[in-house]
């Protein structure tokens, strides 16, 4: 697929790094970004089941990123110039960049939190609806 979702599993380890996670036993720490300029930031859940999705859409101009928290995700894709689709399995402590033009939809394999954030205030007209998207398989292969 020319346009594809950049994935990266935050390193665990409690040495200095300026993007890790890492657990004690007083709890988990994520260092998600360090020097991106964010100006938009969202928590949201998903739950699994079926019909149950967040997403449907490209931007025209937008670069999203996300951190998943906790669960599960496929997230399906297709490149709006190509038609190429895809599909990327993501899970806690994976962080994801969605470029411009890859339309994009969320479905939790597992009940799923997950941080949404870029680099400019949102613009709705940049939400652009897409269909269809490929049938998937919910359970994980």
């Amino acid at each position: 697929m020319s346009r594809q979702i950049r994935v990266e599993s935050l390193p665990v380890t409690a040495a200095f790094r300026r993007i890790k996670r890492w657990t004690e036993r007083r709890g988990e720490v994520a260092l998600i970004e360090d020097g991106l300029l964010i100006q938009h930031l969202a928590v949201f859940s998903l739950r699994a089941g079926p019909g149950l999705f967040r997403g449907g859409h490209y931007h025209r101009v937008k670069t999203e990123r996300f951190y998943v928290i906790s669960g599960k995700v496929r997230i399906l894709t297709v490149d709006v110039e190509t038609g190429e689709a895809g599909h990327t399995d993501v899970q806690a402590g994976h962080k994801l960049v969605i470029p411009p033009l890859l339309a994009h939809r969320f479905h939790a394999l597992e009940d799923a939190w997950l941080v949404e954030y870029y680099d400019s205030p949102y613009d709705p007209q940049d939400d652009v609806p897409f269909q269809p998207f490929p049938e998937i398989q919910l359970s994980r292969p």
